[in-house]
């Protein structure tokens, strides 16, 4: 397996774990507040036709009617269960009300995240970024190897591990935090949320397994410093 065809196998692999219509979803409105955000997002991903309504004391969703007249309606009636002047402030992928509907309201719709909360389009970004930073620096660890810290295997026979993929996999991991974040706030009733929530991990492993059939994850010497070859 060439360095070329492990690029190519994490970035196909990266694309369909991590499905940015599924990872990231649709980005809420910023006027909304944790409780309502949260919600917000799990409305984002459920199958059309579907609506979502805010107001002043508490929201509604409805997903997966007939129409979107249909799915308004039920939203709306959700919504005036628990709040009054209901507004719909979603349908399908498109918010339909992008300012506060409510902003001079004391209630959970004046209430804003804090500006540095991460956008769809900057996780999708990272998380492409953290793809690139991971096959570009395992080719490097591949070649240019980091061996250090010796560990004895025998009174003659010693092991050292390449350490120039620890700060590779650091940076990707790092990079897919806020994937992390967003698929926190999913529904871990099922096995599927489990399966894609484990998804990014796979392209790290991915990594470390190709330097380990590569003979560059780790090396065997002599303590004499006479190498006897990859392992």
């Amino acid at each position: 397996m060439t360095a070329r065809k492990l690029s190519l196998i994490i970035a196909v692999l990266g694309s369909s774990v991590l499905p940015p219509g599924l990872l990231f979803g649709q980005d809420a409105p910023a006027y909304l507040p944790a409780p309502v955000r949260s919600s917000f997002e799990a409305y984002a991903r459920q199958a059309p036709e579907r609506a979502f309504a805010l107001g002043r004391n508490g929201w509604g969703t409805a997903h997966e009617r007939s129409s979107l007249r249909a799915a308004r309606d039920a939203a709306l009636a959700y919504c005036h269960e628990h709040a009054d002047r209901c507004v719909v402030i979603a349908e399908n992928d498109e918010i339909v009300r992008p300012e506060d509907p409510f902003p001079d309201a004391s209630g959970p719709s004046s209430a804003s995240e804090p500006a540095t909360r991460w956008s769809g389009s900057t996780v999708g970004l990272l998380a492409v970024v953290g793809l690139v930073v991971l096959v570009g620096g395992t080719v490097v660890a591949e070649r240019y190897p980091l061996y250090l810290f010796s560990t004895g295997l025998s009174d003659v026979l010693r092991i050292r591990t390449n350490y120039a993929i620890v700060p590779v996999v650091f940076l990707y991991f790092l990079c897919m935090m806020p994937v992390f974040s967003r698929m926190a706030q999913w529904d871990f009733s099922t096995p599927l949320a489990w399966i894609g929530f484990s998804a990014p991990l796979l392209p790290g492993m991915l990594s470390v397994l190709y330097l380990r059939w590569r003979g560059r994850l780790s090396d065997r010497f002599n303590v004499n410093g006479r190498s006897t070859g990859p392992s």
